[in-house]
């Protein structure tokens, strides 16, 4: 089989073409025949940030990255229940584990839900990382009708999903995006209120009227955020740790999320989204190769991708 894989550490990870044996299932795992992937950060940075931190690798070079799987079970381990071969699923790996930028890959059975036929293998691929990172987000801050919910970067892969669902539990929801030109997606999420936060101090407009902030930014854009929470305010970051000290001096709570792997809320994301009150923006698509993925990579590093970044490995039955 195909495989993209990175044989040394670095900011693109040198992703280069490999061809490596079907692998075999353990007791409790599925072997998936990929139709569709997509770009997570975890896929891009893993094993540069190892190497920066000096912990121990998460695998040895060459290393399969992709924590999204999409695809058709073509065999089970000898102790799989809930599939069968020529199932439809979808779902999250590990990123110490990834292996999705391939034609087959392996999967535990419990990172995995059934595809409803409703749902292309294209949003299929894009929903398990970003869209279970805010659905977690949302639920870890107790997001209510009563809440104001600032999302940053509400045109971004979690953010995107954030904005919608936030809108679907009834609360207030205002987004910043990076120009002009995505104001308009934004509103088209559902947005009630969006800003241009690269011409404009979101934390001067707001004041500390914000009872949640999920931050999918980090950086300076998660410290600013602070400013803009009410006392007893919560924020949860999914792209690094907030700065305690900073929380305490606010009088609000802060915590740092990655997202795990959950059958019921993939159903339930797949559900949605197959029905029409989800939509995966998908801010471009590239094929399984190493200039695919180097571009679909360098894109993802450069901040300005708009969705979720789609790689798509079987054409047939894509959008279906």
């Amino acid at each position: 089989m195909k495989a993209i894989a990175i044989h040394m550490p670095g900011a693109h990870g040198d992703l280069t073409e490999i061809e490596l044996p079907l692998p075999v299932p353990g007791e409790h795992e599925v072997l998936i025949e990929m139709y569709a992937t997509s770009v997570h950060p975890a896929d891009c940075s893993i094993l540069d940030e190892a190497r920066i931190a000096g912990v121990e690798r998460p695998a040895a070079c060459p290393f399969i990255p992709g924590v999204v799987v999409a695809g058709i079970v073509a065999d089970t381990g000898a102790r799989v229940s809930r599939f069968k071969a020529g199932d439809e699923v979808f779902g999250l790996k590990s990123a110490g584990e990834s292996g999705g930028y391939a034609e087959y890959t392996l999967a535990k059975e419990d990172e995995l839900a059934l595809k409803p036929p409703g749902l292309s293998f294209a949003a299929a691929g894009v929903l398990p990382a970003a869209g279970l990172a805010a659905w977690q987000a949302l639920a870890a801050a107790k997001v209510s009708s009563r809440d104001r919910v600032l999302v940053q970067d509400g045109t971004g892969g979690t953010g995107s999903f954030a904005v919608q669902l936030a809108k679907l539990r009834g609360a207030t929801v205002i987004t910043t995006v990076s120009d002009d030109d995505e104001l308009d997606v934004a509103w088209g999420l559902g947005a009630d209120q969006a800003i241009n936060s690269g011409g404009q101090d979101f934390a001067a407009i707001l004041g500390q009227s914000i009872d949640v902030v999920i931050d999918t930014a980090g950086g300076s854009v998660l410290s600013r955020s602070f400013a803009v929470l009410a006392p007893g305010g919560r924020l949860i970051s999914t792209a690094e740790q907030p700065d305690p000290a900073l929380a305490a001096q606010q009088g609000v709570t802060a915590a740092y999320l990655t997202p795990a792997a959950d059958p019921y809320q993939l159903s339930e994301l797949a559900r949605l989204t197959a029905g029409g009150k989800l939509q995966a923006l998908i801010g471009g698509s590239f094929p399984l190769s190493e200039e695919g993925l180097r571009t679909a990579h360098t894109l993802s590093a450069s901040g300005k991708a708009r969705g979720v970044i789609a790689i798509t490995i079987i054409e047939k039955q894509q959008f279906s």
